[in-house]
């Protein structure tokens, strides 16, 4: 019976998180025949916000429809129109233009015009622009031509590793002096970091008898085992405490207190003076450092809090977690 029971709330729970994510997309997808998220995403946190871009003004819809740059009091910066544009990223940024896809300085002059239909992409290490099917190259930041650029990092190995024991619970192992660092075996046992190493502080959330500590990976205690709940949200750890959520950095090795909220947030923001997105009532919102939330709910914000859907609009959120429309349908 109790075996029943909990599949029962384990499908349930698949089928939440499916919903969810079958909701998102099909928020995103009334969009995508216009914009690559990918790519706008990974420049709006390029971006430095010194002038915005939109194809409304207003929130009244360019009678073209074609994007337009825009000062901070509303007024164009660039006369000319593109059929999309992103934000710039320094002294460049991509528009495309009669099909094609470009590179423009801040006075609207193209640096670089595609005479092919080519989609643009971006390098995955330094974002740079590439054009032609990887042909031509751009530095966003510099507007300055490269000649190739970096597709991948090879990590360093590690110098811990978690294993699964053979009764199925977890330790930490220093693999140089292949030794455990706990004393006793965990449930679960979480890193901050994706690769542990011992030249940073490397946090890890350990669990046992369903409750949590905070430890360094050299077994240094921060916290007992004997919270409520511990998780890590990109910096920041979050400690659940009678119902309310503090958000905690760990400074010259210890924890200090930013903000504490009765918000549960589920993925980092970019923004410095923001903690996370968070989801109530089927609406997202940014909770921010200072405890604010944002006035206006949403339908939809992405993992890195740059994209918003609001009403059928795409939003951009900048680096001071303000928003505009950046496309209107």
């Amino acid at each position: 019976m109790l075996l029943n029971k909990t599949k029962l709330l384990i499908t349930i729970i698949t089928l939440l998180v499916v919903t969810s994510n079958v909701s998102a997309q099909d928020q995103m997808a009334q969009f995508s025949d216009k914009i690559d998220f990918n790519i706008l995403n990974e420049i709006i946190k390029m971006s430095d916000d010194t002038v915005y871009v939109s194809n409304t003004n207003n929130n009244h819809l360019s009678k073209d429809s074609l994007f337009y740059f825009y000062d901070k009091n509303g007024n164009k910066a660039i006369k000319m129109g593109y059929e999309v544009a992103y934000p710039f990223t320094g002294k460049s940024t991509i528009v495309k233009n009669n099909g094609n896809w470009g590179l423009i300085n801040r006075l609207g002059e193209f640096i670089y015009q595609s005479q092919f239909p080519f989609p643009i992409k971006l390098s995955s290490y330094e974002k740079y622009g590439i054009f032609d099917d990887g042909r031509t190259i751009y530095n966003l930041r510099s507007g300055i031509q490269e000649s190739g650029f970096i597709n991948c990092a090879e990590p360093l190995t590690p110098d811990y590793f978690i294993i699964k024991t053979q009764s199925k619970k977890y330790q930490l192992v220093n693999k140089k002096e292949q030794k455990f660092i706990f004393k006793s075996e965990m449930d679960l046992i979480i890193s901050q970091n994706f690769l542990i190493y011992n030249n940073r502080p490397n946090l890890l959330i350990l669990k046992k008898n369903d409750k949590y500590g905070l430890y360094l990976s050299n077994g240094n205690e921060i916290l007992k085992i004997k919270h409520e709940k511990i998780q890590f949200l990109g910096k920041y750890i979050m400690l659940l405490e009678n119902k309310v959520w503090k958000y905690y950095l760990f400074e010259n090795n210890k924890l200090k207190l930013i903000v504490s909220s009765e918000f549960q947030c589920t993925s980092p923001t970019y923004q410095s003076n923001a903690i996370g997105v968070y989801s109530k009532d089927k609406k997202y919102n940014i909770l921010k450092t200072n405890g604010e939330n944002l006035s206006q709910e949403f339908d939809y914000i992405n993992v890195d809090g740059t994209l918003g859907i609001m009403n059928n609009s795409l939003v951009i959120f900048n680096s001071k977690t303000n928003f505009y429309i950046f496309y209107k349908k």
